[in-house]
């Protein structure tokens, strides 16, 4: 209603509210923003009488990152019309969770707040940039505070009744603190920091110990503990720039143009190389256009799949596998010339029936190559790899977590997702089946003919093909499309999404 009847720009949905950015950015145009608010809180209000709307609030500017997670800079305005006050609202953002250490949280305030503040994006991003090199050179040189460390966790439980506190670092320092008399109860926020102890060589200095090899949990220690070390206990500065400091800074800057995951870890002096080829999630949410795969051409539709490839008997060369038929452009002569899919690709030689004896040979040749590979694909899919998505994390395992498709990295929050999806290997079905479609090829070749890559029409393909050749992929196209057949994931028809969405994009 608020985009069809009154013409606003809604950016945000949820259960009960929108969003809606009027453009206007002038604070004494204040009551304009109040006005337009009204204006959709009446129209809803009128039609639907179980429901009533109100203005929650109105922001100046805003990050959204994705459904429920967002920061936003707040307006009010004062008694009598007098002044604005200005506030702060967050969201689903890491700054406002318990199990990041303080240092964290202080750098996610400042970049949240450079985010925000409304100056140029180039001197936003350098000064995010010159913080990170900043908080970096403190950590490493020793000047931050033991306390800015400090991580903080609530306990569930009893120490004693969590099954392995080895894979929780607040449970680990609980019983440490148990065993030294300390009072610990359910309820209770365990602080800790994960050290990298350190011990004396022969000539008195200090350098890292073995313990560094244990896992972080076992490292976890409480903050006083490592105040009365004198110095043998020190934070894992390592550890924390790259699982404390990166991962929410990442997040917050993702939609931010000049910056990256591998920049940001540069500025913090970390391996740069591990984060330079991550790439960002995209929310299913913030597609606007859409255009369903079956409409897609195929040179689009399959460029992620195991392209097929034979080799020749003749001249010993392999050679992609294009489907029925390919066109091939004379250099010298200018002219396209049309040739079966079962001749040899290799120029220099263009073997009938890629040198085997006979074309049904060589039609047993391409079904158990196509076989091999489909139970490849199969194998694949059905070794279960997940992989967990947040960028900073990347596990990879088979191990499913009894709380659904939560990450089983301790303190991870990402998602375990499918290396390999039901999506993928259908796609490769389907790619398998389009090498041997004769209709398939000609619709496609209709479309390149629209785009001005090519003269041909499909009565002129059809005198170029042999009637032994159409029936030998006639054969072929009975074996692809019958695994399509069997697959559970093709229970929509392609013609469903053509006749909806249009044969083209």
């Amino acid at each position: 209603m608020a985009q069809t009847t009154i013409g606003l720009e809604v950016i945000y949905g949820d259960t009960d509210s929108i969003m809606i950015n009027t453009r206007i950015t002038d604070m004494k145009e204040y009551s304009k923003v109040l006005e337009l608010g009204n204006k959709v809180k009446r129209e809803v209000n009128k039609r639907y009488k179980t429901l009533e709307l109100e203005i929650d609030g109105v922001f100046r500017s805003m990050l959204l990152l994705k459904k429920k997670k967002y920061a936003a800079v707040t307006v009010t305005e004062g008694p009598g019309g007098k002044g604005f006050t200005i506030g702060h609202e967050t969201k689903g953002l890491d700054l406002v969770r318990r199990d990041w250490c303080i240092q964290s949280k202080d750098s996610g305030q400042y970049i949240l707040d450079q985010i925000l503040s409304g100056e140029e994006k180039e001197i936003v991003v350098t000064k995010i940039h010159d913080h990170l090199e900043e908080v970096a050179k403190q950590m490493r040189s020793g000047e931050l505070p033991l306390d800015k460390y400090v991580i903080t966790k609530g306990l569930n439980k009893h120490p004693s009744d969590y099954p392995d506190a080895r894979t929780l670092p607040h449970v680990f320092v609980a019983r440490k603190m148990i065993k030294e008399h300390k009072a610990v109860s359910i309820g209770d926020h365990i602080p800790y920091v994960i050290t990298s102890e350190t011990e004396e060589n022969e000539d008195g200095k200090q350098q890292q110990a073995t313990a560094k090899k244990a896992q972080a949990t076992e490292r976890a220690r409480h903050p006083d503990e490592i105040t009365r070390s004198e110095g043998r206990l020190q934070p894992d500065v390592e550890w924390y720039l790259m699982n404390q400091i990166l991962p929410p800074i990442s997040r917050l800057c993702e939609p931010i143009e000049g910056t990256s995951p591998g920049l940001l870890a540069e500025k913090l002096g970390l391996d740069s190389s591990k984060y330079n080829n991550v790439s960002t999630n995209i929310d299913d949410e913030a597609i606007v256009e859409y255009t369903p795969e079956s409409c897609l051409p195929d040179e689009e539709r399959f460029k992620g799949v195991e392209k097929f490839f034979m080799t020749c008997v003749g001249c010993n060369t392999d050679s992609e596998f294009t489907g029925v038929f390919r066109l091939i452009k004379d250099s010298d002569s200018g002219i396209t010339n049309c040739e079966s899919g079962l001749r040899c690709a290799n120029p220099q030689c263009s073997a009938e029936n890629w040198g085997e004896s006979d074309i049904w040979s060589c039609v047993s040749k391409i079904l158990n190559k196509m076989n091999l590979m489909k139970k490849e694909q199969q194998r694949i899919y059905y070794d279960g790899l997940v992989r967990c998505d947040d960028p900073m994390c990347g596990l990879e395992t088979r191990q499913l977590s009894v709380y659904g498709g939560c990450c089983l990295k301790s303190g991870c929050r990402g998602q375990m997702k499918s290396v390999y999806t039901e999506k993928a290997l259908q796609t490769q079905l389907k790619y398998f089946d389009s090498l041997f479609d004769y209709a398939h090829a000609c619709k496609q070749l209709n479309k390149s003919s629209i785009q001005g890559s090519s003269t041909f029409t499909e009565k002129e393909i059809n005198k170029n093909l042999a009637k032994r050749d159409k029936e030998a992929f006639q054969l072929l196209h009975g074996f692809s499309s019958h695994s399509l057949s069997q697959s559970g994931h093709n229970f929509v028809s392609g013609n469903f999404f053509q006749s909806l969405f249009g044969t083209s994009r």
